[in-house]
């Protein structure tokens, strides 16, 4: 399962998210990436996407979640993604 997060310099809530996520990639089998949306891979998933926000969890090239979400939260939607 491959789990890129959208994320940005400017975003508040960002950091967070990436330590979340960071924990969960410890936990559950995973290729994660971070993407800076101000890069070219970020741009194109933006746009490709519609992505309005971030953080934004893209897996599989589905969008499947915006803003901070608790880990357990995060878990629960990567074993309904994996299932």
């Amino acid at each position: 399962m491959k789990v890129e997060l959208l994320v940005s310099k400017w975003c508040p809530t960002c950091p967070q998210a990436e330590r979340i996520w960071g924990e969960a990639a410890e936990k559950v089998p995973m290729d994660f990436q971070v993407v800076d949306v101000s890069d070219r891979e970020g741009r194109e998933l933006i746009s490709r996407l519609r992505i309005k926000t971030v953080p934004a969890v893209v897996i599989d090239g589905a969008l499947k979640s915006v803003g901070v979400q608790p880990l357990g939260e995060v878990i629960k939607l990567l074993g309904e993604v994996a299932a």
